[in-house]
């Protein structure tokens, strides 16, 4: 959404207030959803000013923001773990596309957010994208989880990863086997939204 802002308004996208934003678009006969409107205004912010990166509260909303859903409290909720995998992978794109990922690293706020909602969810293992924080993640665990972690990183491994082979793959119910599955569900989610941001961005 920012690269096509940026390609229509120049410097002003982020330059101007966000109501110059929308009545521009609107003169140039482009009506833009709220949450659309969010997914930009987390992507300017994630350029200027840095907070996506140190700010639990910022770093929610964007992760919100990218995954093209609309807030709905002030306060701090709850981003499903293959939503926040997903939104990690698109800032980093920006990040790359805007010459910033010097300045691209998580800090502790973010990192506890995110191993929150992961231990909430079970899983003992953190998607590829949230890889980050698996050290966060296990320090929740009692010691004897090791064993299921390294069972599941070896199962995952060996796992397809391609949707179509997601879609008709089959994971027992076992420990490992439920651990593997909550990894599929999150990379099925990933490659379909991977495939939509692909095609987004060759039309611009």
């Amino acid at each position: 959404m920012l690269y096509a802002a940026e390609k229509l308004l120049g410097p002003g996208v982020f330059l101007w207030e966000p109501q110059s934003i929308w009545l521009e678009l609107k003169h140039q006969s482009i009506d833009v959803p709220t949450s659309n409107r969010e997914q930009l205004m987390a992507a300017r912010n994630l350029v200027t000013t840095g907070r996506f990166w140190y700010d639990a509260s910022v770093f929610e909303k964007a992760c919100t923001a990218f995954n093209n859903e609309e807030s709905q409290f002030d306060g701090v909720e709850d981003v499903p773990v293959m939503s926040l995998n997903w939104a990690v992978w698109e800032a980093h794109q920006i990040a790359k596309h805007y010459g910033i990922t010097e300045t691209a690293v998580f800090d502790r706020e973010c990192s506890a957010y995110c191993s929150v909602q992961l231990y909430r969810e079970n899983f003992v293992i953190a998607p590829e994208e949230l890889s980050w924080v698996q050290d966060s993640l296990t320090k929740k665990y009692p010691k004897e989880v090791s064993k299921l972690q390294k069972s599941v990183k070896d199962g995952w491994a060996a796992a397809p990863k391609s949707s179509k082979e997601l879609l008709n793959a089959a994971f027992p119910e076992t420990p490992e086997g439920v651990q593997v599955a909550h990894l599929a569900a999150v990379q099925h989610y990933f490659n379909l939204r991977k495939t939509q941001y692909l095609n987004d961005h060759a039309s611009l």
